[in-house]
């Protein structure tokens, strides 16, 4: 076996970076996450920018942060590498079945009071928006119980379900539909026998459950997006109002009320509220959780 003399193995060594984010550069790295995105790190949060964003200093060969800063800006694969930074700067954690007391409230509620509407038995169609749907948990968990609760129940109800998220890789992931244990943990037995196929430790969607949601990327931040966004029944944006400052929150919220029909709910997570955000809806109790209607 050959032996490479020290300089040559030096050369193939990583180059030696100075990846420590300085006040200055993270204050100015977080504005512009923060103008993008509307994700606002505190400066008790820097740690986290360092943590998620050095190795991809490394790995593009920049020679800091202030480097990747100015790649962002104005680097010729910046819209490309816009897409690697939503992923950095969001924690994609979730799971199937994830909140059972909101889809109890749906299936035992608010859709058959939509249903109960209309006369000589006509269902309607219902229309959910799952906003930061991630790799597709929830809106899927949300298709299996139309299936498997909601068509038997009301034969002649039909169910749109979109799923959007920031991030590309995320959404890439939706669409395959496989998953780890970890993420059907939550699930019924009979769902996972009837709904999805094992493969070694990884779970396959059927195409029954996978057709009935479509994907889009979307930016909740961005105003002109989520201005497409109209007329929906439900919206679930879990989980996601923890990443906003208040300002950010109002703004949110805000286009979310816009995007409901009048009567439609949204639905937030368990340790988020609305009281000093929004004033427009009106608070529904539900057994251990909580919906706000849009009057």
């Amino acid at each position: 076996m050959p032996v490479l003399q020290e300089s040559v193995v030096e050369e193939l060594l990583p180059t030696r970076y100075d990846l420590t984010l300085s006040d200055v550069t993270f204050r100015d790295l977080r504005d512009f996450v923060y103008q993008k995105t509307g994700i606002f790190f505190q400066d008790k949060k820097k740690y986290l920018l360092e943590g998620r964003l050095g190795k991809r200093v490394q790995m593009l060969n920049l020679d800091g942060f202030e480097s990747y800063l100015h790649f962002l800006k104005y680097g010729q694969e910046r819209e490309g590498e816009m897409q690697f930074l939503h992923d950095a700067v969001t924690i994609n954690e979730t799971f199937f079945f994830r909140n059972p007391p909101q889809l109890n409230a749906l299936e035992t509620s608010l859709i058959p009071r939509i249903v109960d509407t209309r006369k000589n038995g006509w269902a309607p169609r219902i229309r959910i928006w799952s906003a930061a749907c991630s790799s597709g948990e929830e809106p899927y968990s949300l298709a299996i119980l139309f299936l498997e609760k909601l068509k038997p129940a009301y034969p002649g109800l039909s169910m749109e379900i979109i799923g959007t998220d920031i991030s590309p890789s995320a959404l890439t992931k939706a669409r395959r539909g496989i998953y780890s244990e970890y993420s059907v943990r939550n699930t019924p037995e009979e769902y996972l026998e009837k709904y999805f196929v094992r493969e070694d430790d990884k779970y396959q969607l059927v195409d029954e459950v996978k057709k009935v949601v479509m994907f889009h990327h979307l930016n909740l931040f961005n105003r002109n997006e989520v201005q497409t966004m109209k007329t929906f029944d439900f919206i679930l944006c879990c989980n996601v109002l923890i990443y906003f400052d208040l300002k950010s929150k109002i703004q949110v919220i805000g286009d979310l009320y816009n995007s409901l029909a009048h009567g439609g709910h949204l639905f937030v997570g368990y340790a988020e509220v609305l009281h000093g955000i929004s004033s427009a809806f009106k608070v529904v109790n539900f057994p251990k959780t909580i919906a706000y209607r849009k009057e």
